[in-house]
């Protein structure tokens, strides 16, 4: 974790990152590799990453990767960037997407209900999103090891998302 934190810091923080300034950031969080680090509990904690993926510009995003953010890293919240990501309002989902996509995310990472990026795609009725995520090489047979055992076609299939069920039914897997 990097920095103390107060009020007054968070506000700062917040505005930092949605500014995109990462001078300011370095500063205030007096850490070199603040794109890549853990941010202070008092903040809220979690990856600088998910932060900027929730309240920066794409561009940001971009640039925090390119400095050496990883994609990948430790979600213990059940949001990793993918995640994130397709939690997001329209259109700021897809440009993020887009980002992270062309940035090797893992894009079988499992989050939340320990579902893949697809499994959360799905329960947004993302139908672009499923199209981005098997273009990427997301795997549509992976299931979800708690719960339902389901895969992201079965959930679309029971959620009678048909857009879904047809993307991820015709991807060239079985079941």
């Amino acid at each position: 974790m990097i920095g103390s934190g107060n009020e007054d810091q968070s506000v700062a923080i917040h505005e930092a990152f949605a500014a995109g300034d990462a001078a300011a950031l370095a500063a205030i969080l007096r850490s070199p590799r603040w794109f890549d680090a853990e941010l202070p509990e008092a903040f809220g904690g979690g990856h600088a990453l998910v932060y900027a993926i929730y309240w920066s510009q794409p561009a940001f995003v971009e640039w925090m990767i390119e400095a050496g953010a990883d994609v990948n890293f430790a979600a213990d919240d059940g949001f990793p960037a993918l995640h994130a990501a397709l939690s997001l309002d329209l259109p700021r989902r897809r440009e993020v997407l887009a980002v992270l996509l062309a940035r090797a995310v893992d894009v079988n990472r499992r989050g939340i209900n320990d579902w893949t990026p697809l499994h959360y795609a799905v329960s947004r009725r993302d139908e672009l999103a499923i199209k981005a995520l098997l273009e990427a090489g997301a795997d549509p047979d992976l299931r979800t090891r708690i719960d339902q055992f389901s895969t992201a076609l079965e959930d679309a299939r029971a959620l009678g998302f048909g857009p879904g069920v047809e993307l991820l039914g015709s991807s060239g897997r079985r079941e």
